[in-house]
Parts: structure tokens; C-alpha cells; sequence
């Protein structure tokens, strides 16, 4: 994963435990130790499938809430494009308990529903996020295969 590109300051309200966490979470996601803080949201990183990311900090505890943003505008999808997106948002909140959205921003976003409390499970939810969420752009932006002609 890419490095945000700004550099971070420690938030007041954040713990030793919570910087030490964010630590954690760096080195699982393949940057330095240091580059710990700078994944708090709003900054954003660049994932394994290309897609932009984040982590959201619990107020409180060491745990955080990832997220990757979809380059498309919740607004761009019109017609069995969004028949799609609501089969794939059930079918991912089924299977994974991910929640299929929209972001503040207005584009598509796929989130966690939980708490992630282990630096390590944080890392490999961001790696699965980034990995459905290139197969739901597939989905929603290919064309369907046209039906076949009966004869």
C-alpha cells in the first residue's frame, strides 16, 4: 500500500494505546512505523487493488473502522445498474458484514459494520475491502452479456 502523502500529527485524544495500534497497523500494510498516524481518516491510502482507503479511530479504544472508497459516484448509476449495486449490497452484507454505500464525498464506499481490534485483522479487512470492491466495479460497470436469441 501507498504512504498518505501529508505528514500526520498526534490528535490530543488519541491513547499510547492508540498510536501504538496505528503503529501496528503501518507495518501490517507494508509502510514504516512512523506512517502510523497518518492513517487516521480523513487521510487516505492507496490499497492493494488501486482504491483509495481509510481507517476511522475508535474515540476511545485501539480499534478502527476501514473503509475504501469506489471511483464511482453513487449518483452515476442509473437503471439495472442499480439493481446490481442492490444485489451486491445485500450479497456483502450477507456474506461479510460489510456495508455498501455511499460516502460523504458521494461515491460508493465499502465499510466495516465492527470494530476491528487487532492491528493485524485491521490489515487483511483493508486487503479483502480493496479486493471486493475492484470485483463490485467489475460488476457494476461491465455490461451484462446480451440474452441469447431464440430461433
Amino acid at each position: 500500500m501507498s504512504a498518505p502523502s501529508s505528514v500526520a500529527r498526534v490528535p490530543d485524544s488519541a491513547t499510547r494505546i492508540q498510536i501504538d495500534f496505528l503503529t501496528q497497523l503501518a507495518v501490517h500494510i507494508g509502510l514504516r512505523a512512523e506512517d502510523g498516524l497518518s492513517l487516521m481518516a480523513p487521510q487516505v491510502i492507496s490499497g492493494p487493488a488501486g482504491l483509495a482507503g481509510r481507517f476511522h479511530l475508535h474515540p476511545e479504544q485501539a480499534a478502527v473502522l476501514p473503509e475504501v472508497l469506489l471511483p464511482v459516484a453513487a449518483q452515476e448509476l442509473a437503471g439495472p445498474e442499480v439493481l446490481r449495486l442492490l444485489t451486491l449490497q445485500a450479497a456483502i452484507l450477507k456474506e461479510f458484514g460489510w456495508y455498501l454505500g455511499a460516502s460523504a464525498e458521494g461515491m460508493l464506499q465499502l465499510s466495516s459494520l465492527s470494530w476491528i481490534e487487532a492491528p493485524q485483522d485491521a490489515a487483511t479487512a483493508m486487503d479483502m475491502l480493496n479486493g471486493i470492491g475492484a470485483s463490485v466495479l467489475q460488476a457494476l460497470l461491465d455490461e451484462p452479456a446480451p440474452a441469447p436469441s431464440s430461433a
